[in-house]
């Protein structure tokens, strides 16, 4: 870590037009076959002068009211006379998205202008999202970390409060098993208290949604929604399987009761390590019948997760999204783990500014610090469209981003997430965006024995939906196998723009299986 010295500076954003205007001040044009002189005399009988002529377009003058005059009669005494083709108040404008929260120059992953030494635009472009949408507090995301410092002046307002707990009473009020729980449990003391005694899940929080426009601190991605936090790392960050499968039935329990049930759409897991744990797969899995998604970083140790998979990036359930780190130049950290099959989408992950306990913050880099942007873009969109499931809310995520160099043949999608863009891009604003992406298997060779079976999975979504999906019910078609977006046989989620099928050789020897994106996989069967 290293001290932070910062540089308070004005930052040039879009603009945009407000209700608001200059008093008495008017922007007036004459019709082309008027003159300079007509003009002038329609100034004084509007009883206003003029301040500037415009040299484009042509005829457009800028006048002020006179002393005794009302704008609303100058305007009308313009408006009424045929030499002139229209004449408008002077709007005040204002710089749209750019938040008030003092370091935000410094996050370059929500705005990248190049202050850090970076590719301008290399970010997730969320600032010019914030002109529609900021947030809500009806969007509860969850963090399974070591805790988030719920105290922090850039997140309190921010932080979930159980409605069926009285805070400090010592009693189990909503009968979960946990006093006192307010703001989430400890799963590795049994409390109700997530306090965070490392730093790294309130940084996490704060990447996703630390409170904006609020005059302190650093934005979120989305800057109004509610943070759940359990904790089950502990102040050296390690926990175990159990203490994370606690984490997520807690979660799962809050969205199942029957008095104000939570709404979770999200859960941040930037963690990994051990093997594969069935259990933990199964309770991944009851997460997705909740419609919750399980955004989880790709790890941290350069790997390629298509050949060694990671824990628990590598779960191939469809409410999973894992994710890789680039850096503000749009290149694949040099710490990122990776997978053209196995790794959705990139997001910024390389010297991130966020909260840290004790009112302070910190850069921090891995692609721990790039899930929790995944995250929370989840939350912007699901704060934008309440009623969007999470196979829609999913989809965008992955169909929206900005292809760019660190991700292309290191991630399934080849994509930098984004929250808006041009020509059809952006989560918010996607339009005709497809991606096909083999999924399994992983590698690009395999052999195996006659009798077995070789799952096959295919990414196929524009925007929203599966390109098959509720328009046809075809197939997709690898070499002769059959794969099915139907919810049937392999495939676990009906029309969530995931086909699944099986590769069942009938003979011994050498087959090719074709995917889209001349992406093939070789098979022996022995």
């Amino acid at each position: 870590m290293f001290n932070i010295i910062f540089l308070f500076v004005i930052l040039a954003a879009p603009w945009a037009f407000s209700a608001e205007y200059r008093a008495g001040s008017i922007l007036v044009k004459r019709k082309e076959t008027g003159s300079v002189r007509a003009m002038s005399d329609i100034h004084i009988q509007a009883k206003t002068f003029r301040v500037r002529r415009f040299e484009h377009p042509r005829g457009l003058e800028l006048v002020q009211v006179n002393l005794g005059q009302t704008m609303e009669k100058a305007l009308a005494a313009y408006r009424n006379d045929p030499s002139i083709e229209y004449a408008e108040p002077n709007y005040i404008v204002h710089a749209v998205g750019t938040p008030n929260d003092p370091y935000f120059q410094h996050q370059w992953g929500l705005n990248n202008e190049g202050q850090t030494g970076g590719i301008y635009d290399t970010d997730i472009n969320v600032v010019s999202a914030w002109d529609r949408f900021k947030g809500s507090a009806s969007v509860v995301l969850g963090v399974i970390d070591t805790g988030v410092d719920y105290t922090h002046p850039d997140l309190k307002n921010n932080i979930w409060t159980n409605s069926l707990e009285i805070p400090g009473n010592g009693i189990d009020d909503d009968h979960n098993g946990y006093i006192d729980d307010v703001h989430g449990i400890n799963a590795l003391t049994g409390s109700g208290d997530p306090m965070d005694d490392n730093q790294h899940g309130t940084h996490v929080a704060g990447i996703m949604a630390a409170e904006g426009n609020n005059g302190i601190g650093i934005s979120g991605v989305v800057q109004k929604a509610k943070i759940v936090s359990c904790k089950f790392l502990d102040a050296e960050g390690s926990g175990d399987t159990a203490g994370a499968i606690t984490c997520m039935n807690y979660f799962a329990a809050l969205a199942k009761r029957s008095r104000d049930p939570v709404r979770m759409c999200a859960t941040n897991n930037s963690w990994g390590g051990g093997l594969e744990s069935q259990a933990f797969v199964d309770a991944v899995r009851a997460h997705q019948k909740l419609g919750i998604l399980f955004v989880v970083a790709a790890s941290n140790e350069s790997n390629d997760n298509d050949e060694n998979p990671s824990f628990p990036s590598n779960i191939s359930l469809s409410n999973v999204i894992s994710v890789a780190a680039v850096d503000h130049k749009g290149r694949l950290a040099s710490f990122s783990n990776y997978g053209k099959h196995s790794v959705m989408v990139a997001a910024p992950g390389v010297d991130i500014l966020s909260t840290t306990p004790d009112s302070s913050y910190e850069y921090l880099s891995g692609t721990s610090m790039a899930s929790p942007f995944v995250a929370g873009l989840a939350g912007f969109i699901k704060g934008a469209h309440p009623d969007m499931d999470w196979v829609s809310l999913k989809n965008l995520i992955l169909a929206g981003g900005k292809p760019v160099l660190g991700a292309i043949n290191t991630t399934a999608t080849g994509r930098l997430i984004r929250a808006i863009g041009p020509h059809g891009t952006g989560s918010i604003s996607c339009h005709d965006q497809v991606v096909q992406a083999r999924l399994l298997p992983l590698g690009n060779a395999h052999t195996m024995v006659l009798g077995d079976s070789l799952k096959l999975s295919l990414l196929k979504i524009r925007c929203a939906e599966s390109t098959q999906a509720r328009l046809s019910m075809d197939l997709v078609n690898i070499s002769g196998n059959l794969l099915n977006d139907l919810g049937k046989e392999k495939d676990d989620v009906a029309y969530d723009g995931v086909f699944n099928g099986a590769f069942t050789p009938k003979a011994r020897g050498f087959y090719v299986l074709a995917f889209p994106n001349g992406d093939p996989v070789h098979v022996t069967v022995r």
